[in-house]
């Protein structure tokens, strides 16, 4: 059994668990608590300690999320869109992937994460209420993987790639519109996993379609990773990286 794509059992420890202090409705709507905000940088209340260039154990993470997107819809015009919410991910256990490598540091590591949930929510003059989901019954997450730029050496700075299949509700569309079969990649480099403040963005347009219809294009997008609000560590979390793996541009 589901709720909003996160399984109940999901649900419930989230609810089990209490949210950092200062982190109510509030800060959704407000983009200066998803860049640079205390809560995510160790500040009174903070839940778990993030520090660049350092590994963590795998845990279920909870932030808040903003999301721009460059919408052009067939028969309504085009829009720049800002929209808040919330993101769930599941992190799991770095390993070693650095070719060559045989010790397993922030340098070598690869990190997996699959995507539980997003939801967030804006308002167009164009559009109207905006609304994005994710697809929770396809594979969704997100790659952190050694930088090798050539001749053998690993960068600090990793490449984030995130794969999505984003679902658009469009209040003057009247229906809810998708990308089809083609994953929204969204992509930057990264010092620290989870990847507080990091925006990641396409590198190109998608096709949206209402059903096998073609009805407008998401022109680009980026998606900003926020204060956060829940951690919950899982021991058991492997890290099955081939199902989300690509290279970063």
């Amino acid at each position: 059994m589901e709720n909003n794509g996160i399984p109940v059992s999901v649900m419930e420890i989230l609810k089990s668990f209490g949210a950092v202090t200062g982190a109510d409705g509030s800060a959704l709507s407000n983009a200066d608590v998803v860049k640079g905000h205390d809560l995510a940088w160790g500040g009174p209340g903070n839940l778990y300690t993030i520090r660049p260039y350092t590994l963590s154990p795998a845990a279920l993470e909870v932030f808040t999320v903003r999301e721009r997107i460059h919408v052009s819809i067939d028969g309504l015009g085009e829009d720049l869109v800002d929209l808040h919410g919330i993101g769930v991910y599941r992190r799991h256990e770095p390993r070693i992937g650095a070719e060559g490598a045989e010790e397993l540091t922030w340098t070598t590591a690869t990190i997996g994460a699959q995507f539980l949930s997003l939801q967030v929510v804006g308002d167009s003059e164009i559009f109207g209420q905006v609304r994005v989901t994710n697809t929770p019954w396809k594979r969704e997450g997100a790659t952190v993987a050694p930088a090798q730029p050539g001749g053998g050496k690993v960068t600090p700075l990793k490449n984030c790639v995130t794969l999505l299949f984003p679902r658009f509700e469009i209040e003057n569309l009247g229906a809810m519109v998708d990308t089809g079969d083609v994953p929204v990649a969204v992509e930057s480099r990264v010092n620290m996993v989870p990847p507080i403040g990091d925006v990641s963005r396409t590198s190109h347009g998608y096709a949206l379609f209402d059903g096998s219809r073609q009805v407008g294009t998401l022109i680009a997008a980026d998606l900003e990773i926020g204060a956060l609000l829940h951690h919950i560590p899982i021991e058991t979390a492997k890290d099955p990286v081939e199902a989300y793996a690509v290279s970063a541009v």
